[in-house]
């Protein structure tokens, strides 16, 4: 009798537990499809080593996984590479071309990150100056936080997105911006009948919009480049959440 009793109840957990095995079944079947198990730990191997074995590299893109899995991958090796190797960036990108990948986006990161790395190679060489002359007045005392104070100064270091503003505000011709949409009915017109594809500045106002997410170290780095701008500029930060709010 008990047994009959408890049959519904034994019904419906049964029901439950089919559910989550079918999910289970379906998620691991999708993961043995495209190889999740293994962009994860590669992707981790990049994050934690800074780089990767080219050969391994290029396997990955040319296995298994989607297109998203491969487009994914391919940035995450610009991101974790602390400088870019042309040749190897070049092929990596070719791989993901031959899976009929859209590279835009791998395109755009490749360029932030060549910019980061030329902005922090610029700015590295005032900061050892300033450490070296320390060295040189206070002598041997200063070597036990000359780390420290190396990694304080660093966080003074340029973002790509104050440098692309200052350099769009100047209004003046630069490769840097070159690849940017310029929309400005005033523009004169040119014989062959488009507008001039750089802004004419310089400018003393600027609204810097992120579509997907802003933070607060563009916000501190922009507003550290308007108080060093001579005269002086303004410049409003924003952007949109996930929620549609501002």
């Amino acid at each position: 009798m008990n047994a009959v009793n408890s049959l519904p109840e034994l019904t419906e957990r049964k029901q439950v537990i089919d559910k989550h095995t079918n999910i289970a079944t379906v998620l691991l079947g999708e993961i043995k499809e495209r190889s999740l198990d293994s962009y994860v730990k590669k992707e981790n191997d990049m994050m934690v080593r800074g780089g990767f074995d080219r050969n391994e590299l290029l396997a990955v893109l040319k296995g298994k996984g989607t297109k998203m899995d491969k487009l994914r991958f391919a940035i995450m090796y610009i991101i974790s590479s602390e400088t870019i190797n042309p040749a190897e960036a070049e092929a990596v990108e070719a791989a993901i071309v031959e899976s009929e990948v859209d590279t835009s986006a791998f395109q755009y990161v490749k360029k932030i990150k060549s910019l980061n790395v030329s902005l922090a190679s610029a700015n590295s060489a005032s900061r050892n100056n300033i450490v070296d002359w320390a060295e040189k007045l206070y002598g041997l005392s200063i070597s036990a936080v000359t780390a420290g104070v190396k990694n304080l100064l660093s966080s003074d270091r340029q973002l790509a997105l104050t440098r692309t503003v200052e350099v769009l505000m100047e209004g003046k011709p630069n490769p840097e911006i070159d690849s940017y949409l310029v929309f400005d009915p005033r523009a004169p017109k040119s014989s062959s009948g488009t507008r001039s594809s750089h802004l004419k500045g310089p400018f003393k106002e600027a609204i810097v919009f992120m579509i997907g997410g802003g933070n607060y170290g563009e916000y501190g780095s922009l507003q550290d480049l308007v108080r060093h701008q001579q005269p002086v500029k303004h410049i409003i930060y924003g952007n949109f959440n996930r929620n549609g709010v501002c």
